[in-house]
């Protein structure tokens, strides 16, 4: 780990554009914690804990050392270590659904990577992954398939924008068994929704909650 911090990662005073409180808080390997945030707070927390963009006002470190601090082939390696859902799917157009989950592999040149896809494919019930563009695949699917990409970096942290909407209950019991799993293995869990439901809090338990600091 860089530096000399045990924390995976740290947020510091941030803020967005807009005048608001600050928010601060800290994440070891391991641990979850829930970002209350809804669609219209205009914080885009996703860019800025994987550093693709800092935040308007603070500090983001990951691995003891400020996103901005890194050069950006040494932050692009970072950032393959970081597993993602995104709130609108993030599944790249131009390609077929099973060159999704093979992209951030290739890229980051992961080893075993077929090993890896194939088994959370499989736990996510999208194998083999669909030789097919998304308009061909089915929502339901694509969502799990958005899943698999995640979860199949081996990552060390998951940062998950909303990725229940619109799930139905069996496949949202399969994402909350995937994410004891990944924790138990020492992944971090950061999980972006306005609300929680009970059976997501006790899966994530023990479980923190950030919150903006007060005046």
């Amino acid at each position: 780990m860089d530096g000399e911090s045990s924390e995976l990662i740290r947020v510091a005073a941030v803020r967005g554009a807009a005048p608001g409180p600050a928010w601060s808080f800290a994440l070891a390997p391991g641990a979850a914690l829930w970002i209350p945030d809804g669609t219209d707070s205009g914080r885009t927390w996703l860019d800025w804990l994987t550093g693709i963009e800092p935040p308007p006002h603070g500090q983001v470190f990951w691995k003891g050392v400020e996103w901005r601090d890194r050069d950006p082939a040494a932050a692009a390696a970072e950032r393959g270590r970081i597993g993602c859902t995104f709130a609108d799917g993030g599944l790249l157009a131009n390609l077929d659904m099973d060159e999704n989950v093979w992209l951030p592999a290739r890229i980051h040149r992961r080893a075993a990577a077929a090993e890896a896809i194939e088994e959370w494919a499989r736990f996510f019930g999208v194998w083999p992954l669909p030789a097919e563009r998304a308009p061909a695949v089915r929502e339901r699917d694509r969502r799990k398939i958005a899943w698999t990409r995640a979860f199949a970096g081996r990552p060390e942290m998951l940062v998950l924008e909303r990725p229940l909407r619109g799930a139905p209950a069996e496949d949202a019991a399969l994402l909350r068994a995937a994410v004891v799993r990944v924790r138990a293995a020492g992944c971090a869990v950061v999980w972006l929704d306005e609300d929680l439901d009970a059976e997501t809090r006790a899966a994530l338990a023990p479980l923190a909650v950030a919150a903006p600091e007060r005046d």
